[in-house]
Formats: C-alpha cells, structure tokens, sequence
C-alpha cells in the first residue's frame, strides 16, 4: 500500500474555450479542479508532469496540487486523451478530505496459473478496476485476483471473489465478471466447419445433400 501522496505543481489559467488549443501547442494541459461547495478552478499543468503524476498515482493515489496560493489533496476524477494522437488533452481533478472517505477505481491484478490456460484457452479480463471506498491515504495499489479457479471454457470469475483490505468497501457491483474464459477463434470455426462437413452426406446424383434430405 502506497500513502505517500504525489507532488504537481500547476498554474491558474484565464483562457478556455477554443483558445486552450495554443496552451497544449506549448505543453501545457488545461485541466479543472472540483471541490464540493466551492467554485471550481481552472488551472493548466506541465505535460510530462503532470504524465509523471498520472503513472504514479493513476486514480486512487493522492496528488498535493499546489496552484496559485493553494495546496490541496486530489484525485484524478477524469482523463481525456487524445483519439488519434493518445496524448493528454484534459484533467478533471477533485478535491477531497484526508480524513473523508472517497470512492475511487483500484486496479485488478491477475495471479496464479489456470489450468484453462494451461490447455490453450484464453483468460479475457472483462474489468481491469473496480470501485472501491475507503480513505484517500489508504488505497492499496492494486487488488489481487487468484485466476487459479478457472479450468473450462465459459468459467468466469466475479466481483464477489475478490478480498479486499478491511478498510475497503467494495462499490462495484458483486456479480460484475471480472474474468472469463473463452475459446480461441480459430478452435470455434474449426469446430464450425467440422459441424458443416458432418451434416452433407452423398446424394444421388453425386452431389451433397443434408442429412434431412438422405
């Protein structure tokens, strides 16, 4: 568990609208800060600060944002990227309360070894986070989720399996699939066209015929 909260500094910013298109040209992202209660502040962040920031803490870690004469803790709340270029465009940060219960999105990591991979299936990861709530210092880095329970096709796992911390409330629906197993495509079209094969058989005039037609 990681409780050191990450450092960013930013700067109040006065243009919004289309005119942030010439901040990003700069290297700057505009970004907006919510507080319950208050107005919300436009600021605008270095770029690889704020990526830095961003890989640190993702959205359950704690940023101290100072701007102007403010020095707060945050969450990351939203991140918009770039569709073509994959690049950060936008930030919504919220403000919160070190002493106040927040929810946020934990990352789920996989372990163990599943004897459904083991015979060539596949492990999909529906879900790579669920929502959890507890107090912004004590957010783990990531959940664990043992992946040793799936042997066949179609098994999944839940959300109910997961074990979390005791400080930690689970948000995210119980039977939300986190995990499944599927069959490689190319063993459901083999397994198709096998089918096909099976149901022709010779008809009289040399051709094929269904097995309704025999």
């Amino acid at each position: 568990m990681s409780s050191e909260a990450v450092a960013l500094t930013a700067q109040d910013r006065t243009v919004s609208g289309k005119k942030v298109k010439s901040l990003r040209r700069d290297g700057l992202v505009p970004a907006v800060v919510y507080a319950r209660g208050e107005p919300s502040d436009n600021i605008m962040l270095d770029y690889m600060s704020l990526a830095r920031a961003w890989h640190k803490a993702g959205k359950h870690h704690v940023i101290n944002l100072s701007y102007g004469k403010k020095n707060r803790p945050t969450l990351i709340q939203h991140m918009t990227l770039d569709p073509v270029k994959g690049t950060i465009s936008h930030v919504a940060f919220h403000a919160i309360k070190m002493n106040e219960k927040v929810e946020t999105e934990i990352p789920v990591h996989l372990i163990g070894n599943s004897p459904a991979a083991q015979l060539g299936l596949i492990i999909h990861q529906n879900n790579e986070s669920v929502v959890v709530k507890g107090l912004p210092g004590e957010m783990p880095d990531a959940i664990e989720l043992d992946i040793s329970s799936l042997v066949e096709a179609d098994d999944n796992i839940k959300a109910e399996a997961l074990v979390l911390p005791k400080n930690l409330e689970l948000i995210t629906e119980l039977n939300q699939i986190l995990v499944s197993v599927i069959v490689p495509r190319a063993e459901v079209e083999a397994v198709a066209e096998e089918e096909v094969a099976a149901d022709a058989v010779p008809s009289d005039n040399g051709g094929e015929a269904s097995k309704a037609e025999a």
